[in-house]
């Protein structure tokens, strides 16, 4: 692939050019609902509610314990219709990033380095919170997940790369349409309350970050829009992909985090038993 030219430095900022402003087209993937999600699904209800026992309560368990659920079968059944829900829900979540990865590679110019650099920190600090939201260190959270020092540096980077990329491709759409947001608007583009908002606004504005923060919302405004014009075909997995997925989520769920000996498989916390839907 040939060397991409520096992108132009005007005014402050970094200006950058898409070989195509045409509305993007990208594929979703629709999941396929297994028995076992259901299954898991059913069991966290049950274990919540006092169930301890090995399989499936009864319908009169259900009945007393479930609110608004009379049977098992009717509790199979709110179980399948949420999982619905969020799988949907899921769906649409993924577009603005789908969009995002269309259209960085329509990127004409190369992102400077200290980009990059500045978006390893924005993901490194992600890992971090991340650790420290499950209570550990991070070199914790990467021997828990299985992933080496070498395979994290490699996340990081390429995860820096993508994310300097499709800033980049956003910029150029906010440029190309003159995509202006200002601090009144900073609510509805953020999703925060006034009084949020208002605050994360004093902080950027306190420790020089403003700017940086209305280049997100202008991103943010110019996603939506593209969202808005794309064209999305559905693509739908497959029984056979499904249960790859489950299995590895599975045995995401069997690693025990560290310091947790009693949880995870086989511990007092863990399931009695995979509650099957089928």
């Amino acid at each position: 692939m040939p060397n991409k030219p520096e992108p132009l430095f005007i005014d402050g900022h970094y200006h950058y050019t898409l070989s195509s402003y045409d509305p993007v087209e990208a594929t979703l993937t629709i999941p396929h609902l297994t028995d076992e999600e259901v299954g898991y699904g059913i069991a966290g209800i049950v274990a919540e509610r006092g169930w301890k026992e090995d399989g499936l309560p009864t319908d009169a368990w259900v009945a007393e314990n479930v609110e608004g659920l009379g049977t098992l079968d009717e509790l199979k059944q709110a179980v399948h219709e949420e999982l619905e829900q969020i799988n949907a829900r899921y769906v649409e979540s993924t577009k603005g990033g789908l969009c995002a990865e269309e259209l960085a590679k329509r990127v004409e110019q190369r992102v400077p380095t200290a980009i990059v650099e500045r978006a390893r920190d924005i993901v490194r600090q992600g890992f971090e919170m991340q650790a420290a939201q499950n209570g550990v260190a991070l070199a914790q959270l990467l021997a828990a997940s299985g992933m080496s020092e070498h395979d994290y540096e490699h996340a990081v980077d390429e995860e820096a790369q993508a994310m300097a990329e499709q800033n980049a491709a956003l910029d150029a759409i906010v440029d190309e349409y003159a995509i202006y947001v200002d601090e009144t608007e900073l609510p509805a583009v953020l999703g925060l309350s006034p009084k949020d908002a208002k605050t994360v606004i004093d902080d950027a504005r306190e420790h020089g970050g403003l700017e940086e923060v209305m280049a997100f919302a202008r991103r943010r405004r110019a996603l939506e829009a593209v969202v808005r014009d794309a064209s999305f075909t559905e693509e739908h997995e497959t029984a056979e992909q499904a249960a790859r997925r489950v299995a590895e989520m599975r045995a995401q769920m069997q690693t025990a985090m560290p310091g947790d000996e009693n949880e995870g498989e086989g511990g007092q916390d863990a399931p009695q038993a995979r509650l099957d839907a089928s």
